[in-house]
């Protein structure tokens, strides 16, 4: 395979309970009767977009510019909590490196804001943003996912074709994002994940990866020509001198 594509932020880090902390600490501090719980979160997160979740949970008649307030008060908490470092989740830098090795290109494709992505990759151990050879944002798209605009986006990024690219996903409404840009996505569902019956689910990402790219090879190899057959000189003379 030529590309290997990274999902939402999720698909990197496992967060999601910190970042539930975080914006219950940013509702506390403003004054707002809001609180998320386990349940609450695990169905907010339904919606890959981070800011959507946040304008739903607050509501049509919350004040102007107090979701941007919100969001930006999370993003401190959130960084004071991990502050110190994160550790990326099982397999993602065995991931990494084996696609460095094999050159096969690595994108990260989150809607999320950049200043989320930039903020990780300064704590999560062993990820750096030069890792990737390019990272997408919601910014880069007018849509959402599970539309698959931000797939599509991040193809005509690569000037590759859907059968030659990979993705991996952590939830599998952000998994059909991929699936409708005609990418072979795979589910490397987090902890607050909703996760049902999937058969491109995985728990091995590492492993998973690997045999997707052995099967890619083992295509490409079926589709080379065969070399015709060698008879022989056949321009020889067999008279005798």
């Amino acid at each position: 395979m030529k590309a290997c594509l990274l999902g939402s932020t999720g698909v990197v880090v496992e967060t999601s309970r910190l970042q539930r902390l975080a914006y219950n600490a940013a509702f506390e501090e403003l004054g707002l009767d809001l609180y998320w719980n386990v349940a609450a979160y695990c169905s907010l997160l339904q919606l890959p977009d981070e800011f959507r979740r946040l304008e739903l949970a607050l509501g049509e008649g919350a004040p102007m510019g107090l979701a941007d307030e919100v969001l930006a008060l999370q993003r401190r908490h959130f960084a004071r909590i991990i502050d110190g470092g994160l550790k990326p989740r099982q397999g993602i830098l065995d991931v990494i490196g084996f696609c460095q090795r094999n050159d096969i290109r690595l994108g990260w494709v989150t809607t999320e804001d950049p200043t989320l992505t930039a903020l990780l990759a300064s704590q999560v151990e062993g990820i750096e943003l030069s890792s990737f050879d390019f990272v997408c944002h919601r910014n880069d798209v007018s849509k959402e996912k599970p539309d698959p605009a931000i797939y599509r986006y991040a193809l005509q990024q690569l000037g590759e074709q859907p059968q030659e690219v990979i993705a991996i996903e952590d939830t599998a409404r952000a998994q059909a994002s991929a699936l409708e840009a005609d990418l072979q996505c795979y589910l490397y569902a987090g902890e607050y994940a909703l996760l049902e019956n999937n058969v491109l689910a995985t728990r091995d990402i590492y492993s998973t990866v690997k045999r997707a790219h052995s099967l890619w090879s083992d295509d490409m190899e079926s589709l080379q020509p065969n070399p015709a057959p060698f008879f022989g000189d056949t321009h020889a003379s067999n008279t005798p001198i």
